[in-house]
């Protein structure tokens, strides 16, 4: 019986074997650890003043369909359609292209120029502080568009037709003002984009017009050269003879359907040139920017635990290397597994 409680004793975790073990030996050489914590507190607080918080802003925009591409009739009210899929992620990737990265920074502040140049990583934040580049100001490289691209987050959701476009500044202000630049070349870009599908629908409609207007002459022009040869006035409509009839009825019915084929096509320009002339926005701004009051992600106190952390660790891992290699007896495992003697008993502390 005694071995099997032995037995279970040995199966089961013993608390005591653990304080005795690993706490006792880290309570001795207290002093020691905390020293090694002080040290990478001391080497943590530099470098977390060095690291700047990180501040977002947030934007959420709908993306309808051009009016340019959505058929209707002249005198029709257009009602808004969410972009497709597809239309949705031409404009995701054209606000990733390097074109309109170009033009971003061509509209940006100084100080938002200078706020790009430091990565967002740590370590990257650091070696800027240490090196302390002099950026080019105005000089836009591919390292540049590259900084920029780090900075912005743009997704969009298909279901809701909506694009979020989050970004990153050190610059509370800035924010703000990196979202909004993105906005406005986004709309100057799609803008143009739309007149200039208008525009190819309006050079189409303008040469069909003058087409379909040439052929409305030309019955005209015969119908007069019909009535001319025969003597018959321009306002009649209708003579005795029937062979004549049958002539002048295909006549006049060739002249009414050109000039019905040249008024429609005369609508449809007109509209496009309407359209032309007041192309509407259909980027809509559902959420706009706002100035983030508080900082979205700051790494000071993450910084300093871990040099905490850290510090601990140096401490604690060569005093419990040092408990282990001179093997210590704190515990009577430790007795049963030098000498593999059952133990009987236990002497009482003699105070």
């Amino acid at each position: 019986m005694p071995q099997i409680n032995q037995q279970a004793t040995q199966g089961q975790i013993d608390p005591q074997f653990f304080t005795a073990k690993y706490l006792v030996p880290i309570a001795e050489k207290k002093w020691f650890v905390l020293i090694c914590m002080l040290v990478g507190f001391t080497l943590a607080l530099p470098v977390s003043l060095m690291v700047n918080p990180e501040y977002s802003s947030t934007t959420i925009t709908q993306l309808e369909t051009p009016r340019a591409q959505m058929i209707s009739k002249v005198t029709e009210k257009i009602a808004s359609q969410k972009g497709d899929r597809a239309y949705m992620m031409a404009a995701i990737e054209r606000m990733h292209s390097s074109t309109f990265r170009t033009e971003v920074l061509k509209i940006i502040p100084k100080r938002l120029q200078i706020d790009l140049e430091t990565p967002l990583s740590i370590t990257g934040q650091l070696k800027t502080k240490i090196i302390s580049p002099s950026p080019e100001q105005g000089m836009i490289t591919p390292e540049s568009l590259i900084k920029l691209s780090n900075r912005i987050r743009i997704k969009g959701d298909n279901g809701k037709g909506t694009i979020r476009i989050t970004g990153t500044t050190f610059a509370q202000d800035m924010a703000t003002v990196l979202v909004q630049s993105y906005i406005d070349v986004w709309v100057a870009m799609n803008m143009e984009n739309n007149k200039r599908l208008i525009r190819h629908e309006l050079d189409f409609t303008k040469s069909q017009r003058n087409e379909y207007f040439q052929k409305f002459q030309e019955a005209e022009k015969a119908l007069r050269s019909f009535k001319q040869a025969y003597e018959i006035p321009p306002a009649l409509s209708s003579v005795t003879d029937m062979e004549l009839q049958s002539q002048l009825d295909a006549l006049q019915s060739k002249v009414k359907n050109a000039k019905d084929r040249y008024k429609r096509i005369d609508d449809i320009f007109l509209d496009l040139s309407r359209k032309e002339k007041s192309v509407i926005n259909n980027i809509k701004i559902l959420n706009p920017p706002q100035e983030p009051l508080h900082p979205s992600k700051n790494t000071k106190l993450l910084i300093i635990f871990m040099g905490l952390l850290i510090g601990a660790a140096v401490g604690i891992i060569p005093i419990l290397a040092w408990d282990y290699y001179r093997g210590n007896i704190r515990h009577k495992k430790d007795i049963q597994g030098a000498v593999d003697i059952p133990i009987i008993g236990s002497i009482p502390p003699i105070k």
